[in-house]
C-alpha cells in the first residue's frame, strides 16, 4: 500500500494472497486509512492499532527504519544522478550502511555509533566519508519531509583523508613499456602517455573528435561503466593540444587496424569499442610491467606522468590545467606542485 496524502507520503506491506479478493480487500483498506487521516478520526484508527500508516498518521514517533527511508531517498532522487553515483550510492548503502544500521529506526541512530564503526574499520578516510555522505543524505530527505526534526547524521565530523601522491613513470620505463606492447595496445598506452586523458575519455575518444592537421582532440565524451555520457565536468569538455608522439599513435592506428568504426581505440579481438578497461588492466598492462619488473601502478597514472611532464618541461601550469581538464590550476599546484619548473 503507498499513497500521499496532505503532502505527505503513506506506505505499508500488507501480507495477501495473490488473487482479485485479497486486493480489494486491501483497496478498501486504503480508503479507510485515508478517510481516517483526512478527517483526523482517531476512533477510526484504533482499529487498526498494528499499522504502519496508522501509527505514523496518529503517532508522535517515528515508525521508518533507515533501511525504510533510503528506498524512499533513492527512488525520489536516482533520476537525477548519473549512473555512476547510483552505483557508488548502492555499493556504500549496502555493504555498510545497511548491515549495520539499516534494521534500526531512523531515531535510534547516534553519530556515535558511526563512529564507532569507523574507529574500527580499514577502510580509507575517503571511503569512510563517502559512507558518512550517503548516510547525511538519507537523513536530510527525511528532514526534508519532515519525519525528522534533526539530522544525527549532521554531528558525524569528517575523517581525515590522505592525499596519496603520483607516482609517474620516468621516461625509461616508458620507452620500455611501448617497447613491450604490440599495436594497438601500444598505441593506446602512447596516447594516455602523452594527452593525460582520464581512461573513460581515452575509450569514448571517436574519430570525429580528432583534427590531425591541427593537431588537436576534441573531448566531448566519457565512457563510464559501459554507459556513454559528457565528461564529468564542464570544464573536462574541452580542446586539446596534441604532443608529436600521441599524433604518431592516432596514425598508426590509422594505418594499422582503422576500419571506419566510430571509436578510436578497438579491441582487436572483437573489432568493436570498448566498453571497460578492466580486460586492459588486467590482461595487458599488468602483465607488461611484471614482465619488465617495473613496479606496478594503476594505468591511471599514465595521466599524473603527462602532467609532471608537462610541468617538467616548463608548461605554463594553467596550461596544463586546460589540457587535464580543470577549470583552474589549484589541482595543478596541489597534487603536482614539486615537478612545476620555476
Amino acid at each position: 500500500m503507498d499513497f500521499t496524502l496532505g503532502h505527505q507520503r503513506y506506505r505499508e506491506t500488507i501480507p495477501a494472497p495473490q488473487n482479485k479478493a485479497a486486493l480489494k480487500r486491501i483497496e478498501e483498506q486504503e480508503a479507510v486509512y485515508k478517510f481516517a487521516i483526512s478527517m483526523n478520526d482517531k476512533s477510526i484508527a484504533d482499529r487498526f492499532p498494528s499499522s504502519k500508516i496508522i501509527q505514523k498518521a496518529f503517532d508522535s514517533g517515528c515508525n521508518y527504519t533507515i533501511d525504510d527511508y533510503s528506498s524512499i531517498w533513492f527512488k525520489q532522487k536516482q533520476r537525477n544522478w548519473s549512473h555512476t553515483t547510483i552505483r557508488g550510492y548502492s555499493q556504500k548503502y549496502n555493504t555498510y550502511i545497511k548491515p549495520n544500521w539499516g534494521h534500526l529506526l531512523l531515531t535510534e541512530f547516534k553519530a556515535s555509533m558511526f563512529d564507532e564503526w569507523a574507529s574500527e574499520s580499514l577502510l580509507s578516510g575517503k571511503s569512510i566519508n563517502e559512507t558518512r555522505n550517503v548516510l547525511q543524505q538519507i537523513y536530510n530527505r527525511a528532514v526534508l519531509d519532515e519525519v525528522l526534526e534533526k539530522n544525527p547524521a549532521s554531528l558525524i565530523e569528517r575523517y581525515k583523508q590522505i592525499q596519496k601522491e603520483p607516482k609517474p613513470f620516468t621516461q625509461t620505463e616508458i620507452a620500455r613499456i611501448l617497447n613491450e606492447l604490440t599495436t594497438p595496445y601500444r598505441e593506446f598506452f602512447q596516447f594516455a602517455f602523452f594527452t593525460g586523458l582520464r581512461t573513460g575519455e581515452l575509450l569514448g575518444l571517436r574519430w570525429e573528435d580528432i583534427d590531425l592537421i591541427r593537431g588537436v582532440a576534441h573531448i566531448r565524451v566519457n565512457l563510464t561503466g559501459g554507459i556513454e555520457k559528457p565528461p564529468k565536468t564542464k570544464g573536462s569538455i574541452r580542446t586539446i593540444e596534441l604532443d608529436p608522439r600521441a599524433i604518431v599513435a592516432l596514425t598508426n592506428i590509422r594505418e594499422t587496424i582503422y576500419s571506419g568504426l566510430e571509436r578510436v581505440f578497438i579491441d582487436p579481438r572483437t573489432m568493436k569499442g570498448y566498453k571497460y578497461a578492466d580486460g586492459l588492466r588486467k590482461y595487458i598492462w599488468k602483465p607488461t610491467l611484471e614482465k619488465l619488473n617495473i613496479s606496478y601502478r594503476y594505468p591511471y597514472q599514465c595521466r599524473h606522468t603527462y602532467a609532471s611532464m608537462m610541468l617538467s618541461s616548463g608548461k605554463n601550469p594553467m596550461w596544463v590545467a586546460n589540457q587535464m581538464g580543470h577549470s583552474d590550476w589549484g589541482m595543478i599546484r596541489r597534487i603536482y606542485g614539486r615537478w612545476i619548473s620555476v
